[in-house]
This record gives structure tokens, sequence and C-alpha cells, in this order.
């Protein structure tokens, strides 16, 4: 999966991006230079580097491609780098540029969130997968009473409608129509935090009981090898891009089913 955190040059990047279309590719560069109002000679010239983009230019090729907010600014970043002519103004850019590469290297940075929990409500969300189940489970159609929630999670429906009050407290479920829907779905927990190892348990105590009744779907992956540190850090850098791959086909979709990830893939 290609990642423009990759490249320090961004004629580079989009010459990638266009490939990575393959039989698609074609009449790709068109579309683009209709995006950014050009004529085709001048994004010829533009990828061969007689030319730059402009600012705007900058922006709505960005937003052509479907870069994130993250994204978008190192984008700008690399035009920027591109377009300076003095060496200490480059030096300096440069620097921007490894520190972003770096910062996105951290998962937090590339996965939306729209909710912030307090420590004390984190304390009592990361203290069972049951929490984060349940607001999943909400968000489908057919799980919007705490009976059909109980059967299927194969719990006490009293457990269910405890787990319930705090999630309406916080938001994260809410009751509509006296059914019960998804309230805010997107949070995301920090390497740092606390709680982060809890959150971790939780799921893999679920997914290792869930390897005793495994569905064909279910996929467990366990590998370990020995390689080199370059194979290492490649392999580390495809996982956060195929994490934040997941997060945008994952975000966008209608809620039919319910799944996790850790990297085992299974439903609950």
């Amino acid at each position: 999966m290609l990642s423009i955190f990759e490249y320090t040059n961004y004629r580079k990047y989009l010459s990638a991006w266009i490939e990575s279309h393959g039989e698609g590719a074609y009449g790709l560069k068109g579309k683009i230079a209709k995006a950014l109002g050009i004529s085709s000679s001048l994004m010829s010239q533009m990828q061969k580097g007689e030319r730059s983009l402009t600012s705007e230019q900058s922006f709505d090729l960005a937003k052509f491609i479907g870069l994130s907010d993250l994204e978008t600014d190192f984008f700008h970043l690399l035009v920027e780098f591109d377009k300076s002519g003095n060496h200490r103004h480059k030096e300096s850019l440069l620097r921007k540029i490894k520190s972003m590469q770096e910062q996105s290297k951290k998962i937090g940075t590339r996965v939306p969130r729209t909710r912030e929990l307090t420590d004390e409500q984190k304390a009592i969300f990361y203290s069972s997968w049951l929490y984060s189940g349940i607001t999943n489970l909400s968000a489908l159609d057919s799980f919007n009473d705490v009976q059909s929630i109980a059967d299927h999670l194969k719990i006490e429906a009293r457990s269910v409608q405890k787990a319930l009050r705090f999630l309406f407290e916080i938001g994260m479920c809410k009751e509509l129509n006296a059914k019960i829907t998804n309230g805010t779905t997107a949070i995301h927990i920090d390497r740092e935090s606390p709680f982060v190892n809890k959150h971790h348990q939780n799921w893999r105590i679920k997914s290792i009981s869930q390897m005793e009744s495994r569905n064909d779907s279910d996929i467990f992956f366990t590998s370990p090898m020995s390689l080199s540190i370059a194979a290492s850090e490649e392999i580390k850098n495809m996982i956060v891009n195929f994490i934040q791959a997941v997060m945008k086909i994952s975000g966008p979709s209608a809620s039919e089913k319910v799944s996790c990830l850790n990297i085992d893939w299974f439903d609950y």
C-alpha cells in the first residue's frame, strides 16, 4: 500500500500513485490536469520538474488524491520543499519532513477520532471488551434492544443493561424512539495511555475464546521469524499503512456486522 510519508519528492509520489492504479491509470493524468485547472502540457512540465505546483494547486491535488488532513499537510510541505531555492530554508523544511515522517509511524496520528474520554471514563470503558463490543453492535439495525444484544453475545441481559447505562452517559450509545442506536464510535487510545495494555488484552482474550469455535471467515495468524533490520522496518511501515487503509474503508462503510482485528480477524 502506497504511503506519502515514504517520499520526500512529491513528483515521485504522484507518479507512484498514478502507477498504483494499474490499468485504471489510463487517462488519470488528464483528470488531474482538469482538477487543477491546467493543460495537459503544463501537467507534463510539472511532472518533469520544469514547473511547480502553486499552493492552490497543491490543495486541489491533495483533495483529488483523497489525502487525510495529516497527509495533506505533509504534501504541502513537500511542495514547499521542492519550490524553495534557499539552502537554509530547505534544511529547515527537510527537518520538518523527517519529523512528520516519524510522527506518521504513530498509529494514533493516522486514525481519525471524534470522541475523547476522560481518564475516569477510560478506566471503565477499557475494563472489558463488552463496552466497545456493545458500542459496535448498536450500530447494526438488528441489535436495537437489550435482549437481542444479550442473546447475540451470550451474556445476561442485566450485564448489557449495566454497560448501556454507562455508554448512554458518555454518548457512545443513545436511545431513540425506544431503540438503542449508535452514538460516537471513532475513539482511539494512545500507546502511552495506562489503559492501552488492558484494551489489547481484552480483545486478545476474546480472540483466544473465539478460536474454540472458529468460523470459516475467521483468520488467526501467528508467525515468529528471523529477518533483517531493514525488512523489519519495512513490515512495520506496511502494518501502519494497512491500519490506516482499514480505517478509511471501515469508517464510512454501512454497519452490517461486527468484527475485530488484532491481527486476528473474527466475527463476534
